[in-house]
């Protein structure tokens, strides 16, 4: 999945950056920060220009239109994300591990990274990207990587449930919505949130080894403060 990050969108804003990196940023953040708050029909191209600070004459020569900021922000954050679940399911060795692995990642980053969590969580789902190869192929690789996982852990009778893809479409959807609801020093931290999901998920599957349910707590690794590790580290020269 790495290497779908340095594609179009990445190298056009890399192309930008060595132009003028202030003014090609400030509008990358006022894209991300207007169509995650207000969504993306409810902005304007001139509005990002204004919250950018950047005039309307300059605008244009960075930005030829909001679709454009919309594109090059999913496939931004597509990759970034598809990095941090092949590095996770990476760490642990059996697929139950990379099931807790998958679903710990997708709670991590959008808490720790809210407002691209927020966006693509809106936008996603909300058109069709099949005329965007470089979005659709990320999200291909994505959708191949816990359909692996979750028929690996059924081959080796570790899971059992019906369908793959119906498994991995309840188990991805499951985490959903949570910049919605997670807050900052509430009634449940992250490590507990990401625990009870992993256990959600494990009961999904009907995952068992040695003829007993495994829960997040049985599992010898990734532990909640090493998954935050590798969302660090598959975010750590983003602008956002």
């Amino acid at each position: 999945m790495s290497g779908n990050a340095d594609g179009s969108a990445r190298g056009r804003r890399g192309r930008r950056a060595a132009d003028d990196a202030p003014a090609s940023v400030r509008l990358s953040q006022a894209a991300l920060e207007l169509f995650s708050r207000k969504g993306f029909h409810a902005t304007g191209i001139r509005e990002i220009g204004a919250h950018a600070g950047v005039s309307t004459s300059m605008l244009y020569h960075y930005l030829s239109s909001k679709d454009e900021a919309l594109t090059d922000l999913v496939l931004e954050g597509l990759s970034r994300h598809g990095q941090a679940l092949e590095n996770a399911c990476a760490i642990v060795d059996r697929p139950e591990e990379q099931l807790a692995a998958l679903i710990g990642v997708h709670i991590i980053i959008p808490v720790k990274h809210p407002q691209m969590g927020q966006l693509l969580q809106q936008e996603l789902h909300a058109r069709d990207w099949s005329d965007h190869p470089a979005i659709s192929r990320q999200r291909a690789l994505t959708n191949r990587l816990w359909t692996g996982v979750l028929t690996r852990g059924q081959a080796e009778d570790v899971f059992t449930f019906g369908s793959a893809s119906l498994a991995r479409i309840a188990l991805m959807r499951s985490t959903t919505l949570v910049t919605q609801w997670f807050k900052d020093g509430g009634a449940l931290g992250l490590d507990a949130v990401t625990a009870q999901f992993a256990d959600l998920a494990l009961g999904t599957v009907r995952a068992h080894r040695d003829g007993r349910p495994l829960r997040f707590d049985d599992l010898e690794a990734p532990s909640v403060a090493r998954l935050v590790e590798v969302v660090e580290d598959a975010h750590r020269d983003v602008w956002w």
